[in-house]
């Protein structure tokens, strides 16, 4: 499930994944956060915090998360977890992505929130 992250600073999209994220999760949650952004200022800043209640991505989820910001223009993007995997995974992807990507562990999530509002 993805819930959102509301004391974050003005312009800042965040979502925290507690158990597992899903394809429905992404569609119902993130999308039209990030469509609603792109349209109102076109200033995408967005925060995916997969701490420690995050249990993994359903089938598919991954995929399509990383196809969709492979395809969509945004600033700032900030993913938060201390799962090698994921951090691996998203550094091997930034050449892709048509912003600018940093990943950042979960004792880190302050800078990640000061970084991505920056």
């Amino acid at each position: 499930m993805i819930e959102p992250i509301v004391d974050l600073p003005a312009g800042v999209v965040g979502m925290r994944a507690v158990g597992q994220f899903t394809v429905d999760d992404y569609t119902r949650m993130i999308v039209p956060e990030l469509d609603h952004r792109a349209r109102s200022s076109g200033d995408v800043r967005l925060l995916l915090h997969l701490g420690p209640e995050f249990t993994g991505f359903g089938e598919g989820a991954w995929a399509e998360l990383t196809s969709e910001l492979r395809r969509m223009p945004f600033d700032r993007g900030a993913l938060v977890t201390d799962d090698s995997q994921i951090r691996h995974g998203m550094r091997v992807l930034r050449w892709a992505l048509r912003g600018n990507v940093r990943t950042f562990r979960n004792r880190e999530y302050d800078d990640a929130v000061a970084w991505v509002a920056g």
